[in-house]
C-alpha cells in the first residue's frame, strides 16, 4: 500500500510540476495590469477556499471528501493558454488557489517543491512593479 502511494504522489508531482510550468508562462505572458488582475483573483481564490472544510477541493462541483485532489487544478491548467486574457486570469487564480492549499501541508519533498513553485508564481505576480519599472527605463533610454 505504501508503494501504491508513493508512486501516485510522485505522479501527482510530476503532473503539479509541469503545470506550474504552463502556469508561469501563462503569468510572464501578462502585462502588468493584467497581472494585477490575475494577483487580485488568485488573492480571492486563496481566500474562499481557505474557509471551507477542504479547502483543495475548492471549486469542484461533485463534493467527494475521501479524494486527494480535485480536477480543479488540470482544467485550470488547461485553460492558461486560452485566447481569451480573462479566461487566462481566471485560470491562473484557480490554479494557484487550488494548488497551492494542496500542497501547503505536504510532506513528501517533491510536492513541498511545488509549493515553493507556486509561491514562486505568487511573487512574479505580486512584483509587477518591477515589469512597470523596466519598461519605463527602456522607454526612457530609447527617447
Amino acid at each position: 500500500m505504501d508503494l501504491l502511494i508513493s508512486l501516485l504522489t510522485q505522479w501527482r508531482r510530476r503532473m503539479l510540476a509541469r503545470q506550474a510550468g504552463a502556469v508561469r508562462q501563462a503569468v510572464l505572458g501578462m502585462s502588468p495590469e493584467q497581472r494585477k488582475q490575475a494577483a487580485d483573483m488568485t488573492l480571492a481564490e486563496i481566500q474562499a477556499a481557505a474557509v471551507l472544510p477542504q479547502p483543495h477541493l475548492h471549486g469542484d462541483n461533485q463534493s467527494s471528501l475521501y479524494r486527494p485532489w480535485s480536477p480543479v487544478a488540470s482544467t485550470a491548467a488547461g485553460r492558461v493558454t486560452d485566447r481569451s486574457i480573462q479566461l487566462r486570469q481566471r485560470s491562473v487564480a484557480m490554479w494557484l488557489a487550488v494548488v497551492y492549499h494542496e500542497t501547503r501541508r505536504a510532506s513528501d519533498e517533491g510536492l513541498v517543491a511545488v509549493h515553493r513553485e507556486v509561491l514562486g508564481i505568487l511573487r512574479e505576480l505580486k512584483d509587477h512593479k518591477v515589469a512597470e519599472r523596466a519598461e519605463r527605463a527602456w522607454f526612457n533610454a530609447a527617447a
